[in-house]
């Protein structure tokens, strides 16, 4: 199977994935999505470039996902992160957290806090080889 990536053709090897989840982070899944949505078919390298210079609350967490994800490749399979590739980046609805405000006169208004979880996988790709890339040394903000 094959992939287009930013007018490139990249080799998919479907039987390599790896995965990262962060569950119940405190922020609503609409919002996380709008970010989540620009990650998909990019290289590694370019979802941290992504991330770095975007100006949402959602980006820390994604990133904090993306970053583990990478680093969960490196650990247990031994796969660069130069060869690595957004397979998906999915925001799932978690569990509503519901309080209560008060109001006037000794009442309560209902709110809710809703949560997320982050899902990103990512899959090793051998036509990729970005390690000379001046992108590589991108720091967390």
């Amino acid at each position: 199977m094959k992939l287009i990536f930013q007018n490139r053709d990249l080799e998919f090897n479907s039987t390599i994935r790896i995965r990262a989840v962060a569950k119940h982070v405190r922020m609503s899944s609409n919002k996380a999505r709008r970010v989540a949505h620009l990650l998909r078919n990019s290289t590694y390298i370019q979802a941290l470039a992504i991330l770095t210079f975007m100006d949402y609350r959602a980006c820390e967490p994604i990133f904090k996902v993306l970053v583990s994800a990478a680093e969960n490749a490196y650990s247990f399979m031994g796969i660069h992160k130069c060869y690595l590739a957004v397979f998906a980046a999915e925001v799932n609805e978690g569990p509503t957290l519901k309080r209560f405000r008060p109001r006037a006169r000794g009442r309560g208004y209902p709110i809710q806090k809703y949560t997320c979880h982050i899902s990103i996988t990512l899959f090793y790709d051998t036509s990729l080889h970005l390690c000379n890339s001046t992108h590589d040394y991108i720091t967390v903000r």
